[in-house]
């Protein structure tokens, strides 16, 4: 999610962002989430006194995790509440920031410990050794 910081630098006011947010396969191939869907951010960033940027608002979704019992896929709700300060270092010439990864941290951050379906916690597991 590409944000164009052109208009933050000469109004000087905050820039709404309200979208879906794409995460790349490549992120999702190296963590235990099998796939996102409906992730949508809603907040703003804006530009602080010592030339940084904040980055604040809700982000949500809902993560295919696998099963910690059955390694089926199981849906898991998520949100997260997002205050990020960003360096002005990140910015490139244009004008612009993605902030991709900064999302991807906050959700990699949400997945939980265990993931288990409710409809799988009353199984009754059993062996011999």
């Amino acid at each position: 999610m590409i944000i164009d910081l052109f208009d933050l630098n000469i109004n000087g006011k905050k820039i709404n962002i309200d979208g879906e947010v794409n995460i790349p396969l490549e992120l999702l191939n190296d963590s235990s989430i099998r796939r996102l869907d409906n992730v949508y951010f809603q907040g703003y960033i804006n530009k602080l006194i010592d030339d940084s940027y904040e980055l604040c608002g809700t982000l949500s979704g809902d993560m295919i995790l696998p099963d910690d019992i059955t390694l089926e896929d199981y849906k898991y709700n998520f949100t997260s509440e997002i205050e990020e300060k960003i360096d002005e270092t990140r910015i490139n010439l244009q004008k612009s920031i993605d902030i991709t990864l900064d999302l991807w941290q906050n959700i990699l951050v949400e997945v939980p410990l265990r993931a288990v379906n409710p409809k799988n916690e009353n199984i009754s597991l059993s062996g011999d050794g």
